[in-house]
């Protein structure tokens, strides 16, 4: 595929391959270090096929060299093949690295590269190492006041906190990488943390705040050539009007993210989940051959991948699809495959399947499920899908009660980031030093926090935030 100067971010890769052709004879280092920057910069221009081409030439460069460029190169490469849906490939590339990329100082050069590092392994389901990357980058770059380091691993934590349902702590790392990054003028940081922040908030029923980071995201993305963010913030408004209850505005924008994954050569469904959305949004408005026709790609997608959330979501929406006798197997399973990592897709499915029972005429069985659901969206903050939790269950003929309230989510951002670190065992002091404001700020927010979550001691806050995070 040839370069074109279509944007900053393209431009700028063309000139880094311009320089690697012309420093190669002389320099294949160089050349292979500039490479493997443009591959990874290629991604964020939803260049996929391009990145994979460019990262292939840094590996074959690097070859013969090792060390740092031969692992930026590597990594490069499992990047693109991640995103292009490979995953067995870059598994055989990334997995040996990690062990090094562990060790290294992420406030260093290197600190991009752990980054992008974790950020693949949460896409392939590898939630537990990429934890441990990417707090390890947050906890260092917060005891050595280096703030510019913050805002994207905040907003990769912040995207993975929400796929494991921890809500509370993906929006108060969303907010925070939004406000650095804006304060800092770090524009390509400033659209990803938006758009992390606007998915919480669309699950959130934030409606207002979501539509407006969304539209700010895009400005700044626009400005700098980061395409990508295109993909993301159709998702996010998509599942924002799934949330609402409009079915027929969320198909508008899935179908923009179908149309763009297929024009930037994105095969992974997990990078950005809006497959599923889009097949319920589908089902709701009555077209049915659409809903079957993106649900086999993403059940061929999620056996291509191995991805654990494509099979269980597939299953979901393959169980509204069922008949009367095959539905409750099919939601059954797919709740089994969610198992419980993922607790807002657990709800999800819990709620499909109380509507199917209902529907059904079964309706003290639709009662259970339906209770699990809305228990866990009350918890999660999840007010748009605890709603409708709550009209299926009046729909059974039950008034379920009123929320039990006292949810982190009532907090404002501030004071959601100051809980959560001092539930965390921090003193005032060092809160404020991690959060880069004072210790009596600190203490004007915990008297905010104590009074809205109806606490009285930091033991009783480590209680509630364990509960409800």
């Amino acid at each position: 595929m040839a370069l074109m100067s279509i944007s900053p971010m393209m431009e700028v890769l063309a000139l880094l391959v311009d320089e690697a052709d012309r420093v190669e004879p002389h320099d294949p280092e160089r050349a292979a270090m500039m490479l493997a920057i443009a591959s990874i910069g290629a991604i964020g221009a939803a260049e996929v096929e391009l990145a994979v081409e460019t990262a292939r030439r840094a590996a074959r460069l690097s070859e013969s060299i090792g060390g740092p460029v031969g692992m930026l190169a590597e990594l490069a490469l499992s990047f693109g093949l991640t995103l292009a849906g490979r995953v067995g490939e870059a598994r055989a590339i990334l997995e040996p690295l990690i062990p090094l990329l562990e060790t290294l100082d992420p406030l260093g050069e290197a600190g991009l590269v752990v980054v992008t590092a974790a950020h693949m392994l949460f896409w392939i389901e590898d939630w537990d190492t990429a934890r441990r990357m990417l707090e390890r980058i947050v906890s260092t770059a917060r005891t050595a006041s280096a703030v510019t380091m913050l805002p994207h691993p905040l907003a990769s934590l912040s995207e993975l906190e929400l796929r494991c349902g921890r809500m509370a702590p993906a929006y108060a790392a969303a907010a925070e990488a939004v406000q650095i990054a804006g304060e800092t003028g770090q524009a390509v940081d400033s659209s990803i943390a938006l758009v992390a922040l606007a998915r919480v908030e669309a699950l959130l029923g934030l409606e207002g705040e979501c539509r407006g980071h969304v539209a700010a995201a895009l400005e700044v993305a626009g400005r700098v050539g980061m395409t990508a963010i295109e993909n993301y913030a159709a998702s996010v408004l998509g599942v924002l009007e799934l949330s609402l209850g409009h079915p027929e505005r969320a198909t508008a924008h899935l179908a923009e993210c179908a149309r763009l994954e297929v024009e930037n050569g994105v095969g992974l469904p997990t990078v950005v989940q809006w497959n599923a959305d889009l097949v319920e949004a589908y089902l709701r408005v009555g077209r049915i051959e659409d809903a079957v026709r993106e649900l086999e790609k993403l059940e061929e997608q999620g056996r291509g991948t191995g991805s654990r959330w494509a099979a269980a979501a597939a299953a979901r929406c393959r169980g509204l699809l069922a008949d009367e006798d095959g539905y409750e197997t099919v939601l059954l399973n797919a709740l089994e495959l969610h198992g419980d990592q993922e607790p807002f897709e657990r709800a999800r499915t819990e709620l499909c399947l109380g509507r199917r029972r209902r529907h059904s005429r079964h309706r003290a069985a639709a009662r259970v499920v339906l209770h699990q659901a809305l228990s866990t969206f009350e918890m999660l903050g999840a007010e748009p899908w605890a709603e409708q939790a709550r009209v299926e269950l009046r729909a059974t003929g039950e008034t379920p009660a009123a929320s039990p309230g006292g949810s982190l989510m009532t907090l404002t951002s501030q004071e959601l980031q100051v809980a959560l670190v001092v539930a965390g065992g921090a003193t005032n002091k060092e809160a404020g030093a991690a959060l880069f404001i004072s210790p009596k700020t600190v203490e004007f927010h915990l008297g905010h926090v104590y009074g809205k979550l109806d606490v009285r001691s930091r033991t009783e806050l480590v209680r509630k935030v364990a509960g409800l995070s």
